[in-house]
Protein backbone atom coordinates (compact mmCIF):
# COMPACT_ATOMS: atom_id res chain seq x y z
CA UNK A 1 0.00 0.00 0.00
CA UNK A 2 3.08 2.21 0.80
CA UNK A 3 3.98 1.99 -2.83
CA UNK A 4 0.74 2.96 -4.02
CA UNK A 5 1.01 6.09 -1.94
CA UNK A 6 4.65 7.18 -3.60
CA UNK A 7 3.59 6.28 -7.44
CA UNK A 8 0.57 8.31 -6.89
CA UNK A 9 2.46 11.10 -5.07
CA UNK A 10 4.81 10.84 -8.12
CA UNK A 11 2.13 10.86 -10.46
CA UNK A 12 0.37 14.10 -8.91
CA UNK A 13 4.54 15.36 -8.72
CA UNK A 14 4.79 14.71 -12.67
CA UNK A 15 0.96 16.00 -13.70
CA UNK A 16 1.80 19.43 -12.11
CA UNK A 17 2.86 22.50 -13.87
CA UNK A 18 6.49 23.47 -14.05
CA UNK A 19 7.10 25.37 -11.24
CA UNK A 20 11.10 25.42 -11.48
CA UNK A 21 11.17 29.32 -11.67
CA UNK A 22 9.50 29.04 -8.49
CA UNK A 23 11.71 27.24 -7.15
CA UNK A 24 14.32 29.51 -7.84
CA UNK A 25 15.54 27.21 -10.96
CA UNK A 26 16.72 29.40 -14.16
CA UNK A 27 17.67 28.03 -17.29
CA UNK A 28 19.16 30.04 -19.64
CA UNK A 29 19.81 28.31 -23.59
CA UNK A 30 20.16 25.14 -22.23
CA UNK A 31 22.76 26.03 -19.27
CA UNK A 32 21.24 25.74 -16.24
CA UNK A 33 22.58 28.51 -13.25
CA UNK A 34 22.77 27.85 -10.11
CA UNK A 35 20.30 29.39 -7.72
CA UNK A 36 20.19 28.51 -4.46
CA UNK A 37 16.81 26.83 -3.32
CA UNK A 38 14.38 28.77 -1.41
CA UNK A 39 15.09 28.14 2.81
CA UNK A 40 12.53 26.19 4.55
CA UNK A 41 11.22 27.96 7.17
CA UNK A 42 9.07 25.32 8.82
CA UNK A 43 9.72 21.29 8.72
CA UNK A 44 8.11 19.02 10.76
CA UNK A 45 7.60 15.40 9.97
CA UNK A 46 6.39 12.57 12.42
CA UNK A 47 6.32 8.75 11.78
CA UNK A 48 5.58 5.68 13.80
CA UNK A 49 6.24 2.70 13.86
CA UNK A 50 2.75 1.30 12.57
CA UNK A 51 3.19 3.65 9.24
CA UNK A 52 0.84 6.34 10.32
CA UNK A 53 2.42 9.60 9.49
CA UNK A 54 2.62 13.32 9.49
CA UNK A 55 4.17 16.30 7.71
CA UNK A 56 3.98 19.85 7.36
CA UNK A 57 6.06 22.47 6.06
CA UNK A 58 6.32 25.93 4.41
CA UNK A 59 9.22 27.53 2.36
CA UNK A 60 9.89 31.33 2.10
CA UNK A 61 8.37 31.22 -1.60
CA UNK A 62 5.05 30.74 -0.47
CA UNK A 63 4.99 26.43 -1.00
CA UNK A 64 3.51 24.56 1.94
CA UNK A 65 2.16 21.43 2.51
CA UNK A 66 0.31 19.43 5.03
CA UNK A 67 -0.37 16.17 4.80
CA UNK A 68 -0.76 12.67 7.45
CA UNK A 69 -1.70 9.14 7.67
CA UNK A 70 -3.29 7.03 9.63
CA UNK A 71 -2.89 2.81 9.12
CA UNK A 72 -6.40 1.46 9.01
CA UNK A 73 -7.70 -2.11 9.79
CA UNK A 74 -4.36 -2.95 10.90
CA UNK A 75 -3.40 -6.82 10.85
CA UNK A 76 -6.68 -7.66 8.83
CA UNK A 77 -6.94 -8.38 4.84
CA UNK A 78 -8.64 -5.18 4.67
CA UNK A 79 -5.48 -3.01 5.86
CA UNK A 80 -4.83 0.23 4.19
CA UNK A 81 -3.16 3.05 4.89
CA UNK A 82 -5.34 6.14 4.55
CA UNK A 83 -3.37 9.45 3.63
CA UNK A 84 -4.89 12.65 3.11
CA UNK A 85 -3.20 16.50 2.79
CA UNK A 86 -2.73 20.07 1.13
CA UNK A 87 -0.28 21.48 -0.41
CA UNK A 88 -0.48 24.67 -1.57
CA UNK A 89 2.29 27.26 -3.98
CA UNK A 90 2.05 30.56 -6.08
CA UNK A 91 1.84 30.40 -9.98
CA UNK A 92 3.35 32.67 -12.85
CA UNK A 93 0.19 34.40 -12.54
CA UNK A 94 0.63 35.57 -9.16
CA UNK A 95 -2.51 33.26 -7.71
CA UNK A 96 -2.12 31.32 -5.14
CA UNK A 97 -2.95 27.13 -5.58
CA UNK A 98 -3.81 25.02 -3.51
CA UNK A 99 -5.02 20.86 -3.94
CA UNK A 100 -6.32 18.62 -1.74
CA UNK A 101 -5.46 15.04 -1.87
CA UNK A 102 -6.70 11.51 -0.42
CA UNK A 103 -4.85 8.54 -1.23
CA UNK A 104 -6.31 4.95 0.13
CA UNK A 105 -8.28 1.76 -0.77
CA UNK A 106 -9.58 3.64 -3.35
CA UNK A 107 -6.61 5.27 -5.38
CA UNK A 108 -5.50 8.51 -5.15
CA UNK A 109 -7.77 11.52 -5.58
CA UNK A 110 -6.96 15.23 -5.96
CA UNK A 111 -9.66 18.62 -5.94
CA UNK A 112 -8.66 22.02 -6.42
CA UNK A 113 -10.22 25.07 -7.63
CA UNK A 114 -8.03 25.26 -10.87
CA UNK A 115 -8.23 21.03 -11.61
CA UNK A 116 -11.10 19.94 -13.92
CA UNK A 117 -14.21 18.20 -12.73
CA UNK A 118 -14.81 14.99 -13.65
CA UNK A 119 -17.80 14.91 -16.31
CA UNK A 120 -21.29 13.83 -15.09
CA UNK A 121 -21.19 11.00 -17.58
CA UNK A 122 -17.92 9.72 -16.45
CA UNK A 123 -19.70 9.75 -12.75
CA UNK A 124 -22.68 7.89 -13.71
CA UNK A 125 -20.60 5.35 -15.49
CA UNK A 126 -18.19 5.06 -12.47
CA UNK A 127 -20.88 4.64 -10.49
CA UNK A 128 -22.96 2.18 -12.56
CA UNK A 129 -19.01 0.42 -12.73
CA UNK A 130 -19.51 -0.11 -8.96
CA UNK A 131 -23.05 -1.28 -8.57
CA UNK A 132 -22.31 -3.78 -11.36
CA UNK A 133 -21.32 -7.39 -9.25
CA UNK A 134 -17.80 -8.36 -10.21
CA UNK A 135 -16.39 -10.00 -13.34
CA UNK A 136 -14.71 -13.87 -12.08
CA UNK A 137 -13.65 -14.21 -15.65
CA UNK A 138 -16.01 -16.99 -16.04
CA UNK A 139 -18.39 -17.79 -19.27
CA UNK A 140 -21.99 -17.58 -18.43
CA UNK A 141 -25.06 -17.80 -21.38
CA UNK A 142 -26.66 -14.73 -20.93
CA UNK A 143 -30.52 -16.13 -19.96
CA UNK A 144 -31.66 -12.52 -22.23
CA UNK A 145 -29.58 -13.35 -25.43
CA UNK A 146 -30.68 -13.93 -28.50
CA UNK A 147 -29.66 -17.10 -31.34
CA UNK A 148 -30.47 -15.37 -34.21
CA UNK A 149 -29.68 -18.30 -36.29
CA UNK A 150 -31.61 -21.09 -34.27
CA UNK A 151 -34.35 -18.12 -34.08
CA UNK A 152 -34.53 -17.96 -38.15
CA UNK A 153 -34.40 -21.52 -38.65
CA UNK A 154 -37.55 -22.28 -36.16
CA UNK A 155 -39.20 -19.90 -38.10
CA UNK A 156 -38.52 -21.08 -41.44
CA UNK A 157 -39.30 -24.38 -40.39
CA UNK A 158 -43.08 -22.69 -39.15
CA UNK A 159 -43.41 -21.15 -42.16
CA UNK A 160 -42.96 -24.59 -44.53
CA UNK A 161 -45.51 -26.43 -42.18
CA UNK A 162 -48.43 -23.98 -42.72
CA UNK A 163 -48.26 -25.20 -46.59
Amino acid sequence: MKVLIVLALVAVAAARPDVSHILGQQHHHHQQAYVKPPAILRQIQETSEQGDYKFNFKTENGIEAVGQAQLKNAGSKDEALVSEGTYSYVGDDGQTYAVNWVADEFGFRASGAHIPEIPEEIKKGLEQSANEPEDDGQYREDPNSYDREGAQFQQTQTQYRRF
